[in-house]
């Protein structure tokens, strides 16, 4: 991811208490679409998304046992909700997280996506990527600069950079990282994760 980026300022660590949707899927999904019309509108085309305690409601520490219907139960559906939405505005995709257990996570993302997961760019710590660009390897930006190296590979017409990226992670850190690297970035409280797309809605 090169180029010259613009900072951005958002409520990364937002507390608020947010009203729960009373009518089910239909609003959820309606939430969703007009979060990614704010991409849309910010001209963000790749969506890098944590997946323990982010995509999914429980944190495995990168060694899940249990079976992968077990693990599919635990999405999260609004990210089952966003993740088609961004898929279907032609958004760039991918899951970075510091599990190993990539392949057990292309095969949850199989279950939920099967008609797009293989689009869906995956790095975690299997040891099957490297990152040599001169750009910061702190926090998740190594992860997706090698995503977005990936996805321009495949999409040589596309235009992937700082400024057209963003992070939705629940670790605090990775936040500040990306935030300081010129990456927008939004942090997922977890146990207020509902306010996840007011806060993409709210994003400059």
């Amino acid at each position: 991811m090169g180029g010259c980026y613009s900072s951005c300022a958002i409520d990364e660590m937002s507390t608020e208490a947010h009203p729960k949707s009373s009518s089910g899927s239909d609003k959820l999904e309606d939430r969703c679409k007009k979060a990614v019309a704010r991409l849309v509108e910010l001209k963000i085309n790749f969506l890098a998304i944590d997946f323990d305690q982010t995509i999914i409601d429980i944190h495995t520490g990168g060694v899940w046992k249990g079976t992968l219907p077990e693990l599919a139960e635990r999405v999260r559906p609004m990210f089952k909700a966003l993740i088609q939405e961004a898929h279907s505005n032609d958004i760039k995709l991918a899951v970075v997280t510091f599990s190993p257990q990539v392949g057990f996570i292309r095969e949850f993302l199989h279950v939920h996506f099967p008609d797009f997961s293989d689009t869906i760019i995956i790095r975690g710590r299997d040891r099957s990527w490297s990152y040599e660009g001169a750009g910061c390897r702190q926090g998740k930006q190594s992860h997706m600069a090698s995503a977005a190296e990936e996805l321009l590979t495949r999409h040589p017409d596309a235009e992937i950079t700082k400024a057209t990226t963003l992070l939705i992670d629940d670790d605090a850190n990775n936040i500040r990282v990306a935030l300081g690297d010129g990456v927008r970035a939004i942090w997922l409280n977890p146990n207020k994760s509902n306010n996840l797309m007011r806060d993409v809605r709210n994003l400059v």
